[in-house]
């Protein structure tokens, strides 16, 4: 496949992800008066070079996707500091780098998937742990990137789109002045809460080695995740158990419906029980009571660590204190 193929195959399956509403809602952010276009890429936007970026995306956060050396090939989002005849001035960019840099501080589970580097004067840096943009890399002649890399003979469309689906939040986040994003899609319905048994991010679709189930964070969430739904259906049966249900922009890891009541998990791989409670309660609490009502009987938050004294001493007292529904489970996967 080469760049165009794969563009055209991402505009035409995007129709099946929210991902593919991306111009409606850049014109509902910026606002524009009409869309450009109605896909994620346009010529304008492809080079022969190999690379695209989303169009109107010179001036934002972009959607980008490209090879690299030949064997590899990224996609994720992108800020391109490589001054143009459409940005002759890229500080105009800066302001947004801060807000991403602020986003991450306080949502690192956003970015727990993705890795970061730089290219610059046509060479690419060593890839990095995800974390802030530093200073050093915000000036003209940068192109920093963030997302994930795929060998060439390995490109998922399917993936890509998903991952751009659940990089949405984070363009939102950086791009819309705080204002709420309402396009006439599927996303609109996210505030209501509709269960379903859907299991089709459930199954690890290549066998992974030995180092990447150890170390990989996405992968060993799915595999907390496929463990977890395994044992939930053995206790509630197969019909009552949902994956990556939509809700309030974001996805459940995993949804119980427990007669007319819902319990809702959500899976976190910190190193601690407190990392993972602290990383999951804001999520969970969001999902199980925004804008202001009860949709979740029960809240669970899911670690490989073992609750510890003190952390249960927490869970108690957030228990008992604000009468909230919450509890911690440990899943093993080694």
């Amino acid at each position: 496949m080469d760049i165009y193929s794969i563009t055209d195959e991402l505009n035409k399956e995007s129709k099946h992800y929210r991902i593919g509403n991306l111009q409606e809602f850049r014109k509902a952010m910026k606002p524009l008066s009409r869309k450009p276009i109605n896909d994620i890429f346009s010529n304008k936007s492809i080079s022969n070079e190999g690379w695209a970026f989303h169009t109107g995306g010179l001036d934002e956060l972009q959607f980008n996707i490209g090879f690299e050396k030949k064997s590899s090939f990224r996609y994720g989002l992108a800020f391109s500091l490589q001054p143009n005849r459409s940005v002759p001035d890229v500080s105009i960019l800066y302001p947004l780098i801060k807000k991403l840099n602020y986003l991450i501080r306080e949502n690192p589970e956003l970015f727990a998937s993705y890795k970061l580097w730089f290219f610059y004067k046509n060479k690419r840096s060593e890839i990095f742990p995800m974390s802030e943009i530093p200073t050093e890399w915000i000036q003209p002649g940068y192109f920093i990137f963030f997302g994930k890399k795929t060998p060439r003979s390995e490109i998922n469309i399917q993936e890509i789109l998903q991952t751009f689906d659940d990089m949405l939040d984070i363009y939102f986040e950086v791009q819309s002045n705080n204002q709420e994003i309402h396009s006439n899609t599927d996303a609109e319905q996210d505030e209501i809460f509709v269960f379903n048994t859907n299991k089709q991010n459930l199954v690890l679709t290549r066998p992974y080695s030995s180092v990447k189930r150890a170390t990989n964070i996405e992968i060993r969430h799915s595999l907390i995740q496929q463990k977890l739904a395994s044992e939930l259906e053995n206790k509630y049966g197969s019909n009552n158990v949902g994956l990556e249900n939509k809700l309030n922009g974001g996805k459940i890891d995993v949804v119980v419906k427990d007669k007319d009541k819902y319990i809702f998990y959500e899976i976190k791989t910190g190193n601690t029980a407190r990392s993972c409670i602290r990383q999951a309660l804001g999520q969970l609490m969001d999902y199980a009571y925004w804008p202001g009502k009860e949709i979740a009987e029960k809240i669970v938050i899911v670690g490989e660590p073992n609750l510890d004294a003190k952390s249960r001493e927490y869970i108690s007292f957030l228990s008992k204190r604000f009468l909230l529904p919450i509890s911690y489970e440990t899943i093993k996967i080694d």
